[in-house]
């Protein structure tokens, strides 16, 4: 008999692909805001000049943040025990360790001016927008699956045995009835007589 997923499995399955997709984008809008002339306005909004390599450090990071969710996702679906506690200590973590204080450190006005004109001072406070918006956004995600896989639907199908699949027999007995214990099913001569031999031709 298969198991079917209940629909909290599958929920928290989407919203990890969801965080998964929110560091990707958020790691390709860090590399551009350092790699083009829009960094002098990410370099406005954080304080910081000449950042380029920690902007490919963090792009690093996010996309091995976005596998390592991608992966999760996909093993939970499966019904994988372990990926759940993997899923429920690591999530943790990120919340407690990084997730919640992003979005205090996140959001705040620029540091510096990037500049004279209009352009010079919306983008650093867009760029600080956007950024906020993928953090809320990923955390609220996190928190949603690891809630979704700690509620009990989710916690009877990764705990319920897998169930064999229904087949057929190796070998099937003979068709008609089954003859009793110690007798042969096929026909036997009369008692006292024999099969007839073949004579050997000379």
């Amino acid at each position: 008999m298969r198991v079917i997923r209940p629909f909290t499995v599958r929920l928290s399955s989407a919203l990890l692909f969801a965080v998964a997709g929110l560091a990707l984008l958020e790691a390709i809008l860090d590399i551009v805001f350092a790699t083009t002339d829009l960094s002098r306005y990410r370099d406005a909004y954080t304080g910081d000049t000449g950042s380029g390599f920690a902007s490919l450090a963090g792009f690093t990071l996010d996309l091995f943040f976005a596998a390592g969710a991608t992966i999760l996702a996909v093993l939970n679906n499966q019904g994988r025990n372990n990926a759940r506690v993997v899923t429920l200590v690591l999530g943790g973590l990120f919340l407690f360790c990084g997730g919640f204080g992003n979005l205090s450190d996140g959001l705040h006005r620029p540091s510096r001016s990037a500049g004279v004109g209009t352009l010079a001072e919306v983008m650093p406070a867009a760029y600080g927008i956007l950024i906020g918006i993928f953090d809320v956004l990923t955390v609220l995600a996190t928190l949603g699956a690891l809630v979704l896989l700690a509620l009990p639907p989710s916690n009877r199908f990764f705990h319920t045995p897998p169930q064999p699949l229904r087949g057929y027999p190796p070998h099937m007995p003979p068709p008609g009835p089954t003859p009793p214990h110690g007798l042969s099913p096929y026909p036997t001569p009369p008692h006292g007589l024999t099969p007839p031999r073949r004579r050997r031709r000379t």
